[in-house]
């Protein structure tokens, strides 16, 4: 069974950060924003993001969700998946509201599985240069989304840790603590297998990168052979030392490497290489959701230039070209485009959208207006 793809006709935003209204519309393949720095282009990304998990992919929590001197912000997208489908959202500070065809929607992980987003972004989580456990967590995630009743051990898994380490605290018998024990290694001995399931698979994908990337890249993790009678005995011995420093050896403490020419990227890779690596993985993860969820997400690429020289700025196009995903991206002002490329390029300024062919802009009308506020 092949995978649906999906893709946005079309985003209308209004008062959300520097923007007081503006309509993006889309194509189904590559659509790229050239504008200046401060301009909003990656605003727009977000106002994606934000349809389809309701909060925006920047790290920080930044509340300034709602543009100056304004009381709230509105998104309105209109998605294809099978047929035509309307996502909306409407925040306040610290607070935001999701529609889906006009109805409110009560968890928001249905429409995130359902409408998916990949973003590589210099704001984003950082996969590639960032700590160890903001590559487990990615990890994690990823495996949740593919694999059946995972989120289910992962939950019950850390609850048996918590619940070792309180009963730790109370001295109370062994018999108490081996219930808990037992049940951290069944619950945890499907998370490792799945990691190890992932992890085959991303770096077989990762593989027909090389185009792409130069070397091959490879994804491991730093961890113990986990057995279950040795594990169990090890959380015996250890009490005494977990209950001063806490339980450093699970799941919960593994390490997730890429490595880069045979060493680790974040000191290995070049600025340039290690923005391709970040592409890499992305194009990899889409082809995980394709494979296991038969949908193939919309491609968020933030700078998506950043730190390339033109030799790498063509092979990442080409790239793209072959993608099958829908892929929204940015890129400041003055870049060099090539003619042949295959691409909608639109220019954003104070003015609002315009597309870099024809410089007809397009921006809300009044009756825009209504239908969001209605949505909201």
């Amino acid at each position: 069974m092949s995978a649906t793809p999906l893709y946005i006709r079309e985003v209308k935003v209004r008062h959300l950060r520097c923007h007081d209204e503006v309509v993006w519309q889309c194509e189904s393949g590559m659509n790229l924003i050239v504008g200046a720095n401060g301009s909003g282009k990656t605003t727009l990304l977000e106002a994606v993001y934000l349809m389809a998990f309701g909060r925006s992919f920047r790290q920080a929590r930044d509340p300034f969700l709602v543009k100056r001197d304004s009381d709230r912000f509105f998104i309105h997208g209109q998605w294809q998946r099978y047929g035509p489908m309307n996502l909306s959202v409407a925040g306040r500070k610290g607070k935001t509201t999701l529609r889906l065809q006009g109805r409110d929607v009560q968890r928001r992980k249905d429409v995130s599985e359902s409408f998916p987003v990949l973003v590589e972004a210099p704001q984003g989580r950082k996969i590639i240069d960032g700590a160890s456990g903001e590559r487990r967590r990615w990890l994690d995630g990823l495996i949740i989304t593919c694999f059946q009743n995972i989120a289910t051990y992962y939950e019950r898994y850390l609850r048996a840790v918590m619940q070792r380490g309180r009963l730790l605290r109370r001295r109370v018998s062994s018999d108490e603590l081996e219930v808990w024990e037992q049940q951290i290694v069944h619950y945890g001995m499907p998370i490792v297998q799945a990691r190890e399931k992932m992890i085959t698979e991303l770096n077989q994908l990762l593989i027909e990168e090389v185009g792409l990337t130069e070397h091959p890249l490879m994804i491991s993790m730093t961890m113990p052979e986990y057995n279950q009678q040795n594990w169990l005995l090890r959380l015996q011995e250890k009490r005494s030392e977990d209950l001063r420093v806490g339980l450093r050896y699970g799941p919960h403490c593994d390490v997730v490497n890429i490595h880069f020419q045979q060493r680790e990227i974040r000191s290995a890779g070049s600025r340039g290489q290690q923005k391709l690596a970040a592409i890499a993985i992305k194009m990899a993860e889409c082809a995980i959701w394709s494979r296991y969820r038969r949908l193939i997400p919309v491609l968020l690429l933030d700078d998506c230039l950043e730190a390339l020289d033109r030799t790498r700025q063509q092979r990442l196009f080409n790239r793209l070209q072959n993608c099958p995903a829908q892929i929204l991206m940015t890129a400041p002002e003055g870049v060099e485009i090539a003619s042949d490329l295959n691409i909608r390029i639109q220019l954003l300024d104070t003015q609002g959208l315009c597309d870099s062919a024809t410089g007809s802009k397009v921006s809300m009308q009044e009756d825009t207006t209504v239908v969001m506020e209605e949505a909201a």
